[in-house]
Formats: C-alpha cells, sequence, structure tokens
C-alpha cells in the first residue's frame, strides 16, 4: 500500500496536472462513474451534501448536482481546472450550488465548515495520502452522521478496513481501477450492490 517517499513526493509537485488532457489525464470513466451512482440507490444523491475532492474536472460532484444533490464543492489545487469547474456549473446553472475551493487536498479541507453526506476521492494513483487526508476530515467534522465516501484508486493500492470515522463497506474493480466504499461508522445504511453479489 505504501509508495517510496521518494516517488510520492516527486508526484506531489506534478499532480496538479493529473487530469490535464495530453498530461496524464485520468477522469473517471463512464462504467465506474455509473456505477458509484448506482451503488447510491434508486434516491441516488438526492439531496445530499458533496464534497468532491481532487476533482480534477468535477464530473463526479456536478453529475450529483444534476441527480439532485443539494449543494457540492469541489477541492482541486489546478487553477485552471478550477476555472474549468465553475464554467462547467455556470453552464448547466449549478452555480449557486457549488462552491470551488483552490488548494492541495491537505490544506483546503482544514478550510472547509459543515458536514456533507457524500464524499468522492480521486486523487493520482500514486500519491498515498488516504489516511492522513480522512484524518484530517475527521477532525474538521465533515463527515455527517450517514456519509458514505467513494474512493477511487489503482487496483494494485490496498486501503484499510477502516479509515477515521469511516468503516469499509465494499471494494469493487472496474480494470486497473478500484473504486472503495466507506460509510459512516454511526450509519446502518446499506450500499445497494448493483452486481448482485
Amino acid at each position: 500500500m505504501r509508495i517510496e517517499s521518494a516517488m510520492r513526493n516527486n508526484l506531489r509537485g506534478s499532480s496538479q496536472f493529473r487530469r490535464n488532457t495530453g498530461s496524464g489525464l485520468r477522469p473517471t470513466t463512464s462504467k465506474v462513474k455509473s456505477a458509484i451512482f448506482s451503488m447510491l440507490g434508486p434516491a441516488g444523491p438526492q439531496g445530499m451534501r458533496v464534497l468532491d475532492i481532487y476533482a480534477g474536472t468535477g464530473a463526479l460532484g456536478i453529475e450529483a448536482l444534476q441527480r439532485g444533490a443539494t449543494s457540492a464543492t469541489f477541492i482541486e489545487q489546478n487553477g485552471r481546472q478550477c476555472a474549468d469547474i465553475k464554467k462547467a456549473l455556470e453552464k448547466h446553472k449549478l452555480a449557486i450550488q457549488g462552491s470551488v475551493q483552490k488548494g492541495s487536498a491537505l490544506n483546503a479541507v482544514g478550510r472547509l465548515k459543515g458536514e456533507f453526506d457524500l464524499i468522492f476521492a480521486d486523487p493520482p494513483y500514486d500519491l498515498a495520502e488516504f489516511e492522513s487526508l480522512f484524518e484530517l476530515v475527521h477532525k474538521s467534522h465533515l463527515i455527517a452522521p450517514q456519509a458514505i465516501a467513494f474512493l477511487e484508486h489503482s487496483k494494485m493500492t490496498e486501503l484499510p478496513d477502516s479509515l477515521p470515522g469511516l468503516t469499509l463497506s465494499t471494494h469493487r474493480l472496474y480494470g486497473d481501477t478500484a473504486v472503495s466504499v466507506y460509510k459512516s461508522q454511526t450509519t446502518p445504511t446499506q450500499i445497494t450492490n448493483p452486481e448482485g453479489e
């Protein structure tokens, strides 16, 4: 699970380009995005407050808003991507419901207030900071009592059975991509299994 620190430090400097077209763009595939929203069940993200960390294009948070989420906060350290997210929100008439925070995930989460019901985290595959990230998310009281978190990562990355404030609910593989789904440790909510397993 752990990445060598030298590799991790090199990638920190370049991670802002992880989703740039021609520079390692790795948006969530349609298949993975469809699976994520299917796992939310028939109601989908209706009425949820969304946090989209390492937002990139903002596709997941915007999709959640289009499916009925109440609000979405996007964290992205690339200034151009932040501008593109704002433009996309305006294009879809969602600007009043969306907030874009520029900065690294580990810095930006500490500035947030309020709780979130639905959390997306899709960092560069070689950026091993899920545990430190969710320590900050938990300490900042951002996890709502019935929160669900979708963590997208390489299938080679093994995540723990629990993260601060969250417990692993299910794990799915989609080619080279894995999605680990965590739920708040205080909620009895069960994730819908779209694959019938």
